[in-house]
């Protein structure tokens, strides 16, 4: 197969064509009630892939099938869900019931009663960089502005819709980051135009770091009022299975998470809708970081995942800590004024020594009338990998702890009152998706994933392996990836996909047929794959999901990638169990933290690594989001924070190194790079600049980038050349 053949088989695996190539893989589920349930079973047919709305009963497994939908048409729930689709962001974030709906007016908090129409001004003193319920992401504020869509205040109602909580974000101090648009996006639009955004970093003062303040609404009232709580970091109002602040179920109070700059104290508050007053519940205080909402996926999204609560009776709350040295769940007795640590009971105490180093995960469902509180948690040791996501139950007093499911993969489930749906997976293993009761019995099986056209189309199912750290041995997992015309007397490039930040880990644990930010899935190893190279993703040590001592290798060493050292230790041994290997020609490429990791290894490690491609990557620690740094360097010390700037070590540059960038990167900004290439011209080093001057931070996602990435390889690692006139259909 010549170049260009190869090419456009790479070009069928990118994930525009794979995200559609795999039938009831990842069935949604939509409870009508506890007993009841639906979802979309996909039936391929020669007009296309039609959809029946199947409906089943949770207790017996019988179902029913209602209308069949095609491939074109949109599939509405309104009658059974009482929920509508909308094709476009609201203005207006409606109460539970919609009597209400707050919006903002000059950065003000106004509220309409939909009933009398009339609209109350519940804020006065708002200004610009000082709004109620603004969009905080640090990440892609331009992004957003760009976008041009309407975008509703960020609150989190009560169940009765009577109250509400929001935040007033205070960023007049907060120090500017700027981009320039070179043109507008009409023929009218000539001149360059110049964005701001405040960004804080870690060397910025407590006074120029951004400041949100809770406040809690009364609808009945027409009121707002601060809460009796120290400002927040950066609040989280995404949904309520990943806000910081949650509601007890009856409204009469509502809980929140609070963690103190340098993430080495956090807090459970409860508060009161009524007056805003709080009561302090859990203190917890360490000197290392807490991991608390940081438990990551692949590239960060499905991360935040918070697994303190309160009961609703108010006797109880539950604090996920890893005092232990695993993430485990803590109870406290309301009715004891205690608020350390100390004064609470480790749930799994009484556990058997290879279950008290279960991680907790995210919560699932608390039934308070049992007593029972399920949550997804990792670590098991009947599993094969250590970060296979399993569901457990366990009791208030600890008693009772049981794992629900038995198979050995990746588990995500969707619970009703007695039964849940559980759909299961591994890298190697396609999707299959079960009805079991709350005690792990089997109803039946509901769906089993159609892969055929994935497979038709090339996909190289990959191989799991295990190999030692650098400590010669800390086990750790990765997946390698086989070339498509693979011949067992060759040898073959190989490309190490990295990320190397200590907030998630980047090996995918469960089958990947789709990524949502439009990027190759495995960072493009399946393209590589056809092209003739073997593609590898690691976790080294400092990655999370393993327990506190294998993630903090990353404490106070950002700068060393989540484990690159690892990556370049464990090379001789992959030869070994992989002899087709070829560790002459080895590459590395990675995106953002990635970026960072990439250029780290092409100075830090020249021998082994020959070619790298690097992306918004931050080179510079100092010159990041300052919540990022902090978790895991701490507060700001300068000579701790300079081993951060790999940019220092920019005349160890030996091999051929592509870097890229967004010029209206609003995460990293450009400065990184192009500080980089200043480094690299004072040293009189080669290396290619890619600028992609209309996009953010997600560069992986454009198409010109990953076909010059897969001719960089080509090129300096097959040593052939790419077809030049190739473009992707």
């Amino acid at each position: 197969m010549d170049m260009y053949a190869k090419y456009e088989a790479a070009g069928r695996l990118l994930t525009q064509h794979t995200r559609t190539a795999v039938l009831n893989g990842r069935p949604s589920i939509t409870w009508v009630d506890g007993s009841r349930f639906f979802y979309m079973r996909q039936i391929p047919g020669k007009e296309g892939v039609k959809r029946v709305r199947v409906q089943v009963d949770a207790a017996t497994g019988r179902e029913w099938t209602k209308e069949t939908y095609g491939p074109l048409e949109e599939v509405r729930y309104e009658q059974e869900t009482g929920r509508k689709l909308h094709n476009k962001k609201e203005e207006r974030a409606y109460s539970p019931d919609r009597a209400y709906a707050l919006f903002t007016e000059d950065h003000n908090l106004m509220l309409l009663d939909r009933k009398s129409k009339e609209i109350i001004r519940l804020t006065r003193d708002g200004e610009e960089l000082n709004e109620y319920g603004c969009y905080v992401d640090i990440y892609s504020q331009i992004t957003v502005k760009r976008a041009g869509q309407p975008e509703a205040p960020h609150v989190l109602w009560s169940p009765d819709g009577k109250y509400f909580i929001t935040y007033r974000g205070d960023r007049r101090a907060c120090k500017k980051l700027y981009l320039l648009s070179s043109y507008g996006d009409s023929a009218s639009e000539l001149r360059p135009g110049l964005w701001e955004y405040p960004c804080p970093f870690a060397t910025d003062s407590d006074e120029e770091i951004p400041h949100y303040t809770l406040y809690v609404g009364n609808v009945e009232e027409k009121t707002i009022r601060a809460v009796d709580a120290p400002d927040f970091l950066y609040p989280l109002f995404t949904d309520e299975d990943r806000s910081w602040v949650r509601w007890l179920d009856d409204s009469s109070a509502f809980y929140f998470t609070w963690i103190k700059r340098g993430f080495q104290e956090g807090r459970l508050y409860l508060g009161s809708p009524k007056d805003g007053k709080t009561k302090l519940l859990v203190r917890e205080v360490t000197n290392d970081f807490l991991n608390l909402g940081a438990f990551g996926q692949v590239d960060g999204y499905e991360t935040y995942l918070f697994s303190n609560f309160v009961t609703r009776d108010r006797k109880y709350a539950f604090w996920q800590s890893e005092k232990s040295g695993y993430a485990h769940l803590y109870r406290f007795d309301l009715e004891k004024e205690e608020v350390s640590l100390e004064s609470g009971t480790d749930l799994f105490r009484e556990a058997g020594k290879a279950e008290k180093k279960l991680i907790v995960q995210k919560l699932i469902k608390v039934d308070e009338q049992k007593k029972l509180i399920y949550f997804m948690a990792n670590n098991a040791k009947e599993c094969s990998d250590p970060l296979y996501y399993q569901l457990y139950v366990i009791g208030f007093d600890g008693n009772g702890l049981k794992r629900l499911t038995p198979e050995d993969g990746v588990h995500a489930v969707s619970m009703g009152e007695d039964a849940f749906v559980d759909t299961y997976s591994r890298v190697d293993l396609p999707p299959v998706t079960l009805l079991r009761r709350t005690d792990g019995s089997l109803v039946r099986e509901l769906e089993r994933a159609d892969v055929t056209a994935l497979m038709n189309a090339g996909y190289q199912m990959p191989e799991r392996f295990t190999v030692k750290a650098g400590d010669g041995v800390t086990d750790l997992c990765g997946i390698l990836f086989r070339p498509a015309d693979f011949d067992p007397d060759k040898t073959y490039p190989v490309i190490d996909y990295i990320y190397g930040g200590a907030q998630l880990y980047n090996v995918p644990r469960d089958f990947t047929w789709d990524n949502s930010m439009d990027r190759e899935i495995f960072g493009g190893l399946e393209e590589f794959a056809q092209l003739g190279f073997v593609g590898i993703i690691l976790d080294g040590r400092g990655t999370p999901g393993r327990g506190m001592e294998f993630h903090k290798h990353s404490y106070r060493n950002i700068h060393g990638c989540a484990g690159l050292s690892d990556h370049a230790a464990c090379m001789p041994e992959l030869k070994k169990k992989f002899p087709f290997i070829d560790l002459e020609r080895v590459g590395i490429w990675g995106n953002s933290g990635g970026g960072y990791a990439t250029v780290s290894a092409m100075l830090k490690y020249p021998e082994l690594y020959k070619a790298g491609v690097a992306s918004s990557g931050n080179y510079d620690q100092r010159i990041y989001e300052h919540s990022w740094t902090e978790r895991y360097y701490g507060l700001y010390e300068e000579e701790l924070y300079k081993q951060g700037d790999i940019t220092a070590l920019a005349g160890n540059l030996e091999g051929r190194l592509l870097l890229a960038y967004g010029a209206m990167d609003d995460n990293v900004t450009m400065s990184q790079t192009l500080r980089l290439c200043d480094k690299l011209n004072e040293c009189n080093k080669d290396y290619d600049l890619m600028v992609l001057p209309r996009m953010n931070h997600n560069v992986p996602s454009d198409m010109y980038f990953i076909r010059r990435k897969m001719d960089f390889f080509v090129k300096y690692l097959l040593g052939e050349e790419p077809p030049r006139e190739f473009r992707f259909k």
